[in-house]
């Protein structure tokens, strides 16, 4: 009989947004995955009000995190049109939608539906495979966080700002802004957005100083890192949403040179 593990995602600021898991089924490098990516574990006592929670309140979110059966599997495998354009897809369907890293796994959603089921293989959470296995998760934060004014950004976090990559450059890490309490939500855990925030696009042609965008140039930035997918491209709600991020934030052009990341993101 499986038991399910239930963590809650930014629980210090009591988001909705909620997986469940069971971690027997997976390898254990999945519990730390998720302590990684600042999902606390809840008890027995608080695991008993998710249900509740789930129901009663407005833009909550529960994704169960299953074993991918072989009908799945064949889904996650199989070749399409889209795999010209990267590893990630969103088929719509009637009713709800798939969300696929190929060879990896398929998330099913629904907008109007608060619970989602995410098919992945057993070794999801393996030391190699994290990665994608961050991706994957953050594409979940990214459209369960939307309607809660929080947008995310592929990247770290630095100090009191951030530096914006590539989901691949970044290991599939993101940082989350919560545009309507001024906080962001990162693999550092959760900070005050202040006035100094900036957001650093590391260049590698420039030496010993620092270029600020204009607001226009750093919309555009904000939108071509942006972590929300959907197969019509940014919702207009995300993209008012990194306007107005824009415009409470600086856009820096930073030596690359001067970065220095994490030696070890499974630490």
């Amino acid at each position: 009989m499986s038991k399910l593990t239930y963590f809650q995602f930014g629980k210090e600021a009591n988001l909705p947004i909620f997986v469940a898991v069971d971690l027997a089924v997976f390898d254990t490098g999945l519990n730390d995955l998720m302590s990684q990516m600042r999902f606390s574990k809840l008890s027995e006592k608080e695991e008993a009000e998710v249900q509740k929670i789930v129901k009663n309140t407005r833009d909550s979110r529960l994704l169960k995190i299953t074993e991918a059966s072989f009908v799945v599997s064949k889904q996650i495998q199989k070749t399409t049109e889209s795999d010209r354009y990267g590893s990630e897809s969103i088929e719509p369907k009637e009713g709800f939608r798939i969300y696929r890293y190929k060879d990896h796994g398929i998330m099913i959603y629904s907008f109007s539906a608060k619970e989602w089921e995410l098919g992945v293989y057993r070794d999801f959470a393996v030391r190699n495979h994290q990665a994608i296995a961050r991706t994957m998760l953050n594409r979940f934060l990214s459209l369960s966080l939307a309607p809660l004014g929080i947008v995310g950004v592929w990247g770290v976090s630095v100090e009191d700002s951030m530096v914006a990559q590539r989901p691949k450059e970044s290991k599939g890490e993101a940082v989350f802004i919560d545009l309507y309490n001024h906080r962001v939500f990162s693999m550092d855990g959760v900070k005050s957005l202040t006035p100094r925030f900036k957001v650093l696009r590391l260049d590698p042609t420039i030496k010993a100083r620092n270029i600020k965008m204009t607001t226009e140039e750093f919309f555009s930035f904000l939108c071509s890192h942006c972590s929300y997918l959907d197969y019509s491209g940014l919702s207009v709600p995300v993209r008012q949403m990194l306007q107005a991020f824009s415009k409470l934030s600086t856009g820096v052009i930073h030596p690359m040179e001067s970065f220095r990341p994490r030696t070890d993101l499974s630490l």
